[in-house]
């Protein structure tokens, strides 16, 4: 079988996690799982593969010299709904190819990755290559809500046994081509740092009764309120290490006159934080985010409502916390009458520690790119997004997020959207970013 035709047939196995496990098809995923030795059957043959419960399989590849930390490569097999299927030029679990693109659910986001990880290893295992470095393979089934049944086990099992890896690789940014405006050439934007994670509730109370007779606020009136209030009191913008090593490689990829303006970034650092704060792009890699996204008063057009309340989705810079964001939030709507709390404890997410970019790691990651995309620089770069690796900071130096597709502005849209698609070229890329990474090894 051909690699698309392997990716092809992990699309078809339509793993839809959900947070109401009531949802889920487990047939789906213990069907991924038991494909997998039928795919690639030398990766089978060589290495010891666990299954860590319904939504977890970790493999372990024996490396020559224990002397040397393993590596530790990630990727999850579950995938968010397919909505509008109508709307879709092929069905989104087909695995259909079109025009030299493979459409479905995770040929994106995020089964490419799982299998061109496997692919490479393949090639290599067949090839007769030894490995001087232990190599896991970490594959969780619910990455899209939280993580907690495959890549938190996976996590757990490694810490019990004392594994601790020179390097962890998981999805992240792309190699991304025409995304930063005032960059000419792709840029691989390894992720060495990644936001934090939290949903808080906005509360405000009033009388309840008839809409004729209104008070001067309502419940509602007094949430929006307080809505507006942390809109136009973003949290301040500032540059972290990661940020900075950014800028720094941007000095020298840019065009002018950004690329002036990027190697004075100390001196110019208020006007490029001005600038960055115009895009929400770029906005999101200066400062904690926080954005309202659902709300809910009154169930009758006429009937005045006793709680209003409304669900900030929160994204935080690395140095900051939750309970700073909490605190500055609840000092904002205060006066507003407005009570503020996290909607679930259990899901907040502390932002990473930031991975170095001087380590042995991210020079493998530069050599890797050099074969598969001489094309490309590699920048630091911070992930806004979340991944499994929140569960991973304990078995690993260093920890990046990066997915080695290139993805242009109409590929990222298709990101949990309608139409979502790899081009096969790109594809058989990503495998030999994974080839020439693993040939390190």
């Amino acid at each position: 079988m051909t690699l698309a035709e392997k990716l092809a047939a992990l699309v078809q196995f339509k793993t839809v996690s959900f947070f109401d496990a009531s949802l889920e098809d487990d047939s789906q995923f213990a069907g991924l799982l038991a494909t997998l030795p039928e795919l690639f059957p030398v990766l089978h043959s060589h290495a010891e593969r666990m299954v860590l419960g319904d939504r977890a399989v970790l493999y372990r590849l024996e490396g020559s010299d224990p002397t040397q930390k393993p590596v530790v490569l990630c990727a999850h097999f579950d995938v968010v709904p397919a909505q509008d299927t109508h709307l879709w030029d092929e069905e989104p679990f087909g695995g259909a190819v079109r025009d030299g693109y493979l459409y479905g659910r995770g040929t994106q986001d995020i089964k490419v990755q799982m299998t061109c990880q496997m692919e490479a290893l393949e090639h290599l295992l067949a090839s007769g290559k030894v490995f001087s470095r232990t190599i896991y393979l970490a594959y969780g089934g619910d990455e899209e809500i939280g993580g907690v049944r495959g890549a938190a086990r996976i996590a757990a099992w490694l810490e019990a046994q004392g594994i601790r890896a020179a390097m962890l690789l998981d999805e992240g940014s792309p190699v991304a081509d025409g995304i930063i405006g005032f960059v000419q050439q792709p840029l691989a934007l390894i992720g060495v740092a990644e936001k934090g994670y939290m949903d808080v509730i906005l509360e405000a109370r009033g009388k309840g009764g008839h809409a004729s007779m209104p008070p001067h606020h309502t419940a509602l009136g007094v949430l929006a309120r307080a809505i507006v209030e942390i809109e136009e009191h973003p949290f301040p913008a500032k540059l972290t290490r990661t940020t900075r090593e950014f800028l720094d490689a941007l000095a020298r990829l840019s065009r002018s006159p950004y690329r002036l303006i990027f190697r004075f970034r100390n001196l110019l650092a208020p006007l490029i934080l001005q600038a960055f704060t115009r895009m929400p792009s770029t906005n999101a890699l200066i400062r904690t985010t926080c954005a309202p996204t659902m709300a809910s008063a009154s169930q009758k057009e006429n009937v005045l409502p006793d709680i209003a309340r409304a669900v900030i989705n929160v994204r935080i810079m690395p140095g900051e916390t939750s309970r700073e964001v909490l605190e500055r939030l609840n000092s904002l709507t205060a006066r507003h009458g407005v009570s503020v709390h996290v909607s679930a404890p259990e899901y907040v997410i502390e932002p990473s520690a930031e991975s170095s970019t001087s380590s042995e790691g991210w020079r493998m990651l530069v050599r890797a790119l050099a074969i598969s995309h001489p094309e490309a620089s590699a920048v630091p770069f911070l992930f806004t997004a979340g991944t499994d690796t929140k569960h991973y900071h304990k078995i690993a130096d260093d920890i990046y997020r990066f997915t080695p597709l290139i993805q242009t502005p109409a590929d990222l849209n298709g990101v949990h959207n309608i139409n979502e698609r790899v081009s096969l070229s790109n594809l058989e890329r990503c495998m030999r970013f994974y080839m020439s990474l693993l040939e390190q090894c």
